[in-house]
């Protein structure tokens, strides 16, 4: 069973000098019995890695940061318990 992701939403936050701060990120996805997801990720300078700024990275750069964030989130710690 494959979830279909696609990216709904960026938006960026900047400082009082009008620096961007950082990134949020929207998602949304179905599959084909129905089920749904959504998640709203927040890509961070330290993210964008050395000498990176969100004015030298393109939008697909932020989203798949973002998708690698939400993927790590999903992938269970072998120490934590499920609940």
């Amino acid at each position: 069973m494959t979830m279909n992701i696609y990216r709904n939403r960026l938006s960026y936050d900047f400082d009082s000098q009008g620096n961007t701060i950082d990134a949020m990120v929207g998602f949304n996805g179905m599959n084909d019995q129905g089920e749904t997801t959504m998640a709203t990720i927040k890509v961070t300078q330290d993210m964008l890695g050395e000498g990176k700024t969100f004015d030298n990275v393109s939008n697909k750069d932020i989203t798949e940061l973002a998708k690698k964030k939400w993927v790590e989130y999903l992938q269970p710690e072998s120490t934590s318990a499920q609940q």
